[in-house]
Formats: structure tokens, sequence, C-alpha cells
């Protein structure tokens, strides 16, 4: 049964890189410029200086849903729903500004260096996001409704049974002025996906 995301728990990191404002219900994060969280895979470039807000997670299988939304103006401007084993081991789903300018799903999955992947284009003024982990893998989905889900990703990474793993919210202008990621509907559902693939 889903279980109301306790806000409150949440810790403001990168607050250098940006700012968060968090209510009972909402989360609103303020990217500043040059703000990225990528492993490029082809050079030395490493930058991890988002504004986020996390919470660790002990149970074995959850999932983690918001309606996101962003104030798009440039290439890459995005809020995301993350989970990090580790500074090498992370992965993150998006509401992303692509580098052809459309609103489009992107995920990165970082296992030492990052492997992105841009997904469909969004023309909605805002998108669900569901990361799931039954203990063992990770899925990515998304939804116009919040009820039927479509399929993104499934991974997983190292570290991934260890508990406790680290969960949260996060915002990025890399080639901007700053963004604003609005997250909103949050929600905490232990146990997993009975299926990936059929929209539940």
């Amino acid at each position: 049964m889903p279980t109301e995301f306790d806000l409150s728990s949440l810790t403001i990191n990168g607050g250098a890189n940006g700012s968060a404002q968090i209510s009972d219900s909402r989360i609103e994060l303020s990217a500043g410029p040059d703000t990225d969280w990528f492993h490029h895979p082809a050079e030395e470039f490493r930058k991890a200086n988002v504004i986020s807000v996390a919470r660790t997670i002990e149970i074995p299988a959850f999932s983690v849903i918001a309606r996101v939304s962003v104030g798009f103006k440039s290439s890459y401007d995005a809020g995301a729903i993350f989970l990090k084993c580790d500074d090498e081991n992370w992965a993150k789903i998006a509401f992303e500004l692509s580098g052809a300018g459309k609103p489009t799903i992107v995920s990165v999955v970082t296992r030492g260096i990052s492997d992105d992947s841009d997904g469909p284009v969004w023309l909605g003024e805002s998108v669900w996001l569901r990361l799931s982990c039954d203990g063992e893998t990770i899925a990515f989905h998304f939804s116009e409704d919040g009820k039927f889900w479509n399929f993104q990703r499934w991974f997983s990474l190292p570290g991934l049974a260890k508990r406790p793993l680290t969960i949260g919210f996060g915002a990025q202008s890399p080639t901007g002025d700053g963004c604003v990621a609005s997250f909103e509907g949050i929600e905490l559902r232990p146990g997993q996906i009975t299926n990936l693939r059929d929209g539940s």
C-alpha cells in the first residue's frame, strides 16, 4: 500500500549550488548554473554539484513516485529521482530538456562511469516518474496519470543489496543559468512491482 513520504526526513545536500524548499507535500529545488551529476564515459569529466534532498532507506523493496515539473530554459535542465549505493554507483530518472530542445524522459545509470539514455519526448507540463527497487534490481517507469506506468529501464548496480541505500530528488542546470524543479504527489511504496511491463 502507498505510504506518505515523510518529507521532514529529507536532508538538503549541495546548498551552495542552489536552494530547496520543502513543505508537507511538495519539494521545490532551484538549481544554480553549471550544476550537473554525471561521470562522462569518454572524458575525464566528473561533476556532482547538484542541489538535492535525500534520505536513507533500509527496506529491501520499494518504489519512490513523484509528479515532476521543470521550468526549462537551457539544454539538460532537469529534475530527477535518484538512488545511490555510493559515490561510484548510482542512477537517476529525470524530466530533462534534451540537447535537441525537447522535454524528454532521461535516465542515467552510473557504475563508475555514466550510461546516459534519452527516452521518449514528453510534451506535457509535468510527468509522473517512478524508481523501483526489488532488492536486486532497479526499474524506471513514467506515467501520464500516475496509474498506468510505461516501462523505461531495468538494471542493477554494484552494492544494491546492501542497506542502507540513499534515495532522493535533485535538480541540475549544466549549460544554463539555473532552473526550478518541483516534485508533488510524492509517495514511498514498500514492496516490489508484480510485473515491470504490463503498466501496473
